[in-house]
């Protein structure tokens, strides 16, 4: 195989602005098929892109189009299912993040997935960016020694492009949504946590359902290392900020992908350096290049679903502590 074939599933939103663009731009990678419940713009993102092959029907896309992976960028609700049939036909796998509504279904897929020998990988497009490649550089060099702790804020107005109904049930709780990539970083920097608590509020239940709109999050390590992650989803314009604090000193992202594309800044007692950086535009296509060269590499690819799915057991976590109001256990043995 000297290049990628792909079969791109679901033509909304983001399918549209980076998925599909990227699929087409990477080195080494060809959309040759794009199949949407809705026909007509499924063949809409075919035509800007010169693809000839439109599907409205998944099973046939899969039995028909002569592809090497799968880009599943369909409703969060149905990637457990549709991730086995990928599998079950002998495809390559990418699937959009959150990985499911919930771990026991993303542990089904994981096992799935250990007993196949196609490559597999879930979307996490801010691991791949040139922010979080050289803060994981900078940390493994240690340049600010063990890591001890850390804060994110994820501050945005609401946005729901699609109207779909903002719910638990259907995984569109923005803790899952949006914090699915904050949770898979730290728990990648820092490793599993041991224990998690979690306080939401709600101020506009017509609005957003059953959903919370504001929240914290204290994530707590072996070892004593604690991250907090805030979230505000009704505020005007937007925060989205990291840093990590070590035992020499500290890391900070300011802006980051998508929200800004700007510089690392390490602080030690050496000083101040602002090391800056730039992520492609196209926040997907280092993730795309990276799974295709993972591919025909015979490799790994960055963003796995191992990653996927302990970010799923984290986020159940925190559904308990909101429930419970106590301090919860995340419960991780490697098991699939």
């Amino acid at each position: 195989m000297d290049e990628v074939r792909w079969l791109l599933v679901g033509a909304g939103d983001i399918a549209g602005r980076r998925v599909a663009p990227a699929l087409v731009t990477a080195a080494r990678s060809r959309l040759v098929a794009v199949c949407d419940i809705d026909r007509g713009r499924a063949a809409a993102l075919a035509a800007r892109h010169g693809v000839d092959a439109v599907y409205a029907d998944f099973g046939q896309a899969l039995a028909e189009s002569e592809v090497d992976a799968v880009y599943l960028a369909t409703p969060q609700s149905t990637h457990i299912e549709l991730s086995l049939q990928v599998l079950a036909a002998g495809r390559h796998l990418l699937c959009e993040k959150p990985l499911g509504l919930n771990s026991a279904e993303c542990l089904r897929l994981l096992a799935a997935a250990r007993n196949s020998d196609r490559v597999t990988s879930c979307s996490n497009y801010r691991r791949l960016s040139e922010q979080c490649k050289l803060t994981d550089a900078m940390l493994k060099r240690g340049d600010i020694g063990p890591l001890v702790g850390g804060w994110g804020i994820y501050s945005t107005p609401f946005y729901n492009p699609g109207n779909a109904p903002i719910t638990q049930a259907t995984g569109k709780s923005r803790i899952k949504e949006l914090g699915y990539y904050l949770i898979d970083i730290v728990q990648n920097f820092f490793g599993m946590p041991e224990s998690v608590v979690a306080q939401t509020g709600q101020l506009h239940p017509e609005t957003m359902n059953d959903v919370e709109e504001l929240a914290t999050v204290v994530l707590k390590f072996p070892g004593g290392a604690i991250f907090t992650i805030l979230f505000n989803c009704i505020t005007q314009g937007t925060r989205h900020e990291m840093e990590f604090f070590g035992e020499k000193g500290r890391i900070q992202w300011l802006e980051w992908p998508p929200h800004g594309n700007g510089p690392v800044i390490r602080i030690t007692r050496a000083g101040t350096e602002t090391f800056p950086v730039h992520t492609d535009e196209n926040y997907h296509l280092p993730m795309i290049e990276d799974y295709v060269d993972s591919l025909l590499a015979g490799r790994t690819p960055v963003c796995t679903l191992e990653s996927a799915t302990k970010t799923e057991i984290i986020t159940d976590a925190i559904f308990r502590s909101i429930t419970s109001g106590r301090v919860e256990p995340v419960q991780w043995r490697g098991e699939a």
